[in-house]
């Protein structure tokens, strides 16, 4: 079973997020204060964000400091404890694997739960940019392909993961269980999306979550890793994996929300967007609420 990526504040992963273009996120962002379409803690006093399209919605998600809330459990010096990372923008020379991977936790502050009912998945893709030919192409698609993962302990320490309650749905919806106390859930596409060695030069994932029960109070992820092959495991000090990152931290809830990650630089996602961003491709615009974390986050630096 395949282990989580665990770079650290310290160490040489390229903690480079998205550069806002100030002039084109906020000509289509609106800030309001107080309730917003997201459900909040009694006094939460935290500012409701409204973005105008996908592009500014996968933005915000991979800014640093625009967290939704934090994961309960996690080391405080992991370079993804606050949320947006990024780490290996294009794979290693001689990969020629990827594949989208999510992670959700209890949400730190919050009351503990006690229920049966899962965290849904939807329409996840994986998307990878080829630099031969400046084109994005979908490699993983949860309409054709499985979903696996585990339950793992959250603080990291040297237990064993424990299998996940996993049901597929009739439309290729997947519900994954809750993860036990002490634990998070990790979760991936099956089958990697391949290509030829040296051709990638960037990664973009999205899938759709929620929750199944309206007292449930998580925070989910999403990220890629690139690996060596299509079969091969992590090996020796995860030796044939490298994690491309991960995005910030979404509070989920009983309403489907589009979870987004990407390798590149903002600049670089705005010049030549994958098609789930790219406005002229867009059928349906919409408006998308996000409400950034009202606490700070607890996380510190590596000594």
């Amino acid at each position: 079973m395949r282990q989580p990526h665990r770079v650290r504040v310290g160490l040489s992963a390229f903690i480079v997020g998205g550069v806002l273009s100030v002039a084109s996120f906020y000509a289509g962002v609106r800030w309001e204060r107080g309730a917003g379409l997201l459900p909040a803690d009694k006094g939460d006093d935290s500012a409701k964000i409204i973005m105008a399209t996908p592009m500014l919605d996968a933005i915000f998600q991979n800014t640093p400091g625009q967290s939704e809330g934090y994961a309960l459990g996690i080391p405080k010096n992991y370079a993804w404890c606050s949320g947006s990372y990024k780490a290996v923008v294009k794979p290693p020379r001689d990969f020629t694997a990827v594949t989208g991977k999510g992670q959700v936790y209890p949400k730190e502050g919050a009351r503990a739960y006690s229920t049966r009912a899962g965290i849904t998945i939807a329409n996840a893709k994986t998307y990878i940019h080829l630099s031969t030919t400046r084109e994005w192409v979908l490699v993983q698609d949860q309409a054709t392909d499985e979903i696996a993962g585990g339950y793992f302990v959250a603080d990291f320490s040297p237990k064993a993961a424990e299998p996940m309650r996993l049901g597929a749905q009739p439309d290729r919806r997947v519900v994954i269980g809750a993860p036990p106390a002490g634990y998070y859930d990790l979760f991936w596409l099956t089958k990697r999306g391949t290509y030829t060695a040296g051709s990638v030069d960037g990664v973009y994932v999205q899938m759709d979550m929620r929750t199944n029960d309206p007292n449930m109070k998580f925070v989910a992820d999403v990220g890629a890793d690139w690996y060596l092959d299509a079969n091969v495991g992590a090996g020796p000090d995860m030796a044939n994996v490298s994690g491309a990152g991960l995005s910030n931290w979404v509070e989920l809830s009983t309403q489907w929300s589009t979870l987004r990650f990407y390798s590149w630089s903002t600049t670089q996602l705005q010049a030549d967007p994958p098609p789930p961003l790219d406005d002229s491709l867009v059928e349906t615009k919409q408006t998308i609420t996000r409400r950034r974390a009202n606490t700070s986050s607890s996380c510190r630096s590596a000594s």
